[in-house]
C-alpha cells in the first residue's frame, strides 16, 4: 500500500511542483514524517511554477527543509495521537503564498518576535537558532513577507508570501 501511496505522491509533486529540487524535498520530508510518526499533508490544490524573482530552488530548499523540520521538532515534544503538518503552496495572480502549519507544542508568545535572530532557539541544544535566521535573510532577499500564528500546545502557523 505504501509504494501505491509514494507512486501518487510522486505523481502529484511531479505534476504540480515543477522543481524537481523542490518536489525532491518534499517527499522525502513526507518519508521522513513517516519515519517520526507524523503526517504530513499536502493541500491537493498547491502548486509551484516558477520563483519570484532574486530567488532560487536552493532559497526554497532552505525555506521549505527548515520550516517543515521545525514543524517535525515541535511535534516531537509533544504528547498527540494525531500529529500533522500541513503544506499548502499557492502561485496564483502574481503573488506566491506557502503555507506550513503544524499542530506541536507552539511557540511561547515572548519568543515570537526573537525567533528570527541568529542564534535564538526554542529548544535547549546547541548548533541552533540559524534555520529560522536564513528564512528571514531569503524573505529579505526575495522582498517577501512573513507571518506566524501560533498557541502554545496547539501549533505554529507560518504563511510566507511573494510577488512574482
Amino acid at each position: 500500500m505504501y509504494k501505491v501511496q509514494h507512486e501518487q505522491v510522486t505523481k502529484f509533486l511531479n505534476e504540480r511542483i515543477y522543481n524537481e529540487n523542490i518536489s525532491g524535498l518534499l517527499l522525502s520530508k513526507i518519508s521522513r514524517g513517516k519515519e517520526l510518526g507524523i503526517q504530513v499533508l499536502i493541500d491537493e490544490e498547491s502548486k509551484l511554477t516558477r520563483f519570484p524573482e532574486y530567488l532560487d530552488h536552493h532559497d526554497f530548499v532552505v525555506l521549505f527543509g527548515n520550516l517543515i523540520e521545525n514543524a517535525f521538532d515541535a511535534l516531537i515534544a509533544v504528547e498527540r495521537e494525531q500529529k500533522e503538518v500541513t503544506i499548502s503552496i499557492d502561485d496564483n495572480d502574481g503573488i506566491l503564498a506557502i503555507l506550513v502549519a503544524d499542530n506541536g507544542v507552539g511557540i511561547p508568545s515572548n519568543d515570537v518576535e526573537k525567533i528570527f535572530e541568529n542564534g535564538f532557539s526554542t529548544k535547549h541544544s546547541e548548533n541552533r537558532g540559524i534555520g529560522l535566521y536564513l528564512i528571514q535573510e531569503i524573505i529579505t532577499k526575495g522582498n517577501g513577507t512573513i507571518e506566524i500564528a501560533s498557541e502554545e500546545n496547539k501549533g505554529t502557523t507560518f504563511i510566507l508570501t511573494f510577488e512574482l
